[in-house]
């Protein structure tokens, strides 16, 4: 029977009191009036207005209504819009109506803007950057514009929120690294479960060596749906040529470090704009959507960051619909410190793994509203089962409070540090490229067929050759240690043997 470890975790008392292992103190709306430059409104510039981008609005809106000095000050979207109500069929032959509003025009509406004054509703970001009183800005587009727009604006001198992945390529997080340094800007990537405090709780237990050496953790995504990933989001007529800039959608007049964003002679295509997670030009489908929520909380929890060596398997088995990413994939990265990230998805079955981080003398397992440590007894050899025909009794249970609705807690967060000029958020830039590179380098090794491994030194993807390997071998030959190891005796009888002592 596992017992409670003192109190539930707080997400509040979470927020103040992880400053010192690299998060920033998150304030209520009451808390800004102590704090010097609190009572400057904040002017915020809405890049990108889809489905995601609503959802930081209504979060923006709220903190505003709650009595925060924050306001709209922009949007952009190459789509002019729509807003209206429909049936919307799922299961199949069941109908609910549902309400429709995305695109420039109805995210403007929302945030009380004139439709008509071009500085502030435009579908060229650039306007955004340039205008008075915008000294935030919110990326929410599709990931192929990530990277582009948030160098953009920090060389504009503004902080920035942006959603996951933070860029596309392990090189544009890189040139993200280096510009928010150079200009001193915060950065928080939108990984919202970063809002929850059982990543870091995590990290208390393996620095205080509760679970002995990290050696492997392992996470997934699975999903089923009969329509097909990503295609529930809805096409319309009004997405044409005429309402949308096509070419800027594709973004292959823009580049960063010498590579366009996107495809320069690419079809218009209502799917490929609206359903653009399906397509290889604009994501790297559960690869970079799915895994990127997931490598950014175990590597926060671990502390592990850029792996040496990933390989990315799998294959469109089954969504035979036109797309382009993978149904199954499974990804495999390799650390220099000694441990194993696995990473495995589906979405044509739904049946769950679990999320453990394992220790050589102990689990960490993460459940809904919090996590469990589980002891393992290396002196028992077979302590614990060969597969799970039942839970595992923890050994210790934590209780998390999680927050109500983990958007709204990350933009007090983000708001929080751009008050203070606090850089070290929740999901830095540092962080953000680590998972991207991850992500990265699972989709090109799914497509090129290599191993890849990552340069430290000149921070690049190269080729993986056979250093990885004989980097253990000839560890484990030399015997340097034995990583808490106790051989038996009669490993003294072994090793190779001199000439003159054979008998």
């Amino acid at each position: 029977m596992s017992e409670p470890q003192g109190p539930p975790v707080d997400r509040r008392d979470f927020l103040r009191s992880t400053a010192s292992v690299g998060t920033a103190l998150s304030l209520s709306a009451a808390s800004y009036a102590g704090i010097s430059g609190s009572n400057e409104r904040l002017g915020i510039a809405f890049l990108g207005c889809g489905g995601r981008a609503q959802a930081h609005i209504h979060a923006v809106l709220k903190l505003k209504q709650d009595g925060q000095s924050i306001l709209p000050a922009g949007v952009c979207d190459v789509w002019d819009g729509q807003e209206d109500s429909y049936d919307h069929e799922f299961p199949p032959g069941q109908f609910t109506r549902r309400n429709y509003s995305q695109g420039l025009f109805p995210s403007a509406k929302k945030c009380g803007l004139n439709i008509n004054d071009s500085t502030r509703v435009t579908k060229d970001y650039r306007r955004l950057l340039d205008a008075k009183g915008v000294d935030l800005v919110c990326v929410s587009t599709p990931d192929h514009w990530h990277g582009r727009m948030t160098l953009d604006a920090l060389a504009a001198g503004k902080d920035v929120f942006v959603e996951k992945p933070m860029t596309r390529t392990a090189s544009e997080a890189q040139a993200v690294i280096d510009a928010a340094n150079k200009y001193n800007r915060v950065v928080v990537v939108g990984v919202q479960s970063m809002a929850d405090s059982s990543w870091l709780k995590a990290n208390e237990f393996i620095r205080s060596n509760r679970i002995g050496p990290v050696v492997q953790a392992q996470t997934g995504v699975h999903r089923n749906d009969v329509r097909g990933q990503w295609r529930y989001y809805r096409l319309t007529a009004k997405m044409s040529p005429k309402a949308i800039d096509w070419d800027l959608f594709l973004g292959h007049q823009f580049e960063v470090n010498g590579e366009p964003l996107g495809p320069k002679d690419l079809p218009f295509d209502r799917a490929a704009f609206a359903q653009w997670r399906c397509y290889a030009p604009f994501s790297g489908g559960v690869f970079t959507d799915l895994l990127t929520h997931k490598a950014t909380q175990l590597l926060a929890a671990t502390g592990l960051r850029y792996p040496r060596r990933v390989a990315g398997l799998g294959g469109l088995y089954w969504e035979h619909d036109g797309r382009e990413v993978p149904d199954v994939a499974t990804l495999v990265a390799d650390f220099d410190e000694g441990a194993q990230f696995v990473f495995t998805s589906t979405t044509v079955s739904a049946y769950p793994v679990e999320e453990v981080i394992r220790g050589r003398l102990g689990a960490i397992k993460f459940v809904k509203g919090g996590l469990q440590l589980l002891r393992d007894d290396p002196t028992r050899a077979s302590g614990l089962p060969g597969r799970l025909e039942k839970s595992i009794d923890p050994t210790e249970t934590v209780d998390v409070s999680p927050p109500a609705n983990e958007t709204v807690s990350m933009w007090e967060h983000f708001l929080g540090c751009v008050r203070d000029r606090n850089r070290a958020t929740l999901c830095p830039p540092e962080l953000g490229a680590a998972a991207v590179t991850i992500a990265a380098m699972g989709v090109q090794s799914y497509r090129t067929g290599q191993v890849l491994m990552w340069d430290k030194e000149h921070r690049r993807v190269v080729n993986a050759d056979g250093t990885w390997a004989d980097k253990w071998d000839a560890r484990s030959l030399a015997r340097e240690r034995f990583a808490g190891m106790q051989p038996p005796k009669y490993m003294e009888l072994g090793g190779a043997m001199d000439e003159g002592k054979k008998s």
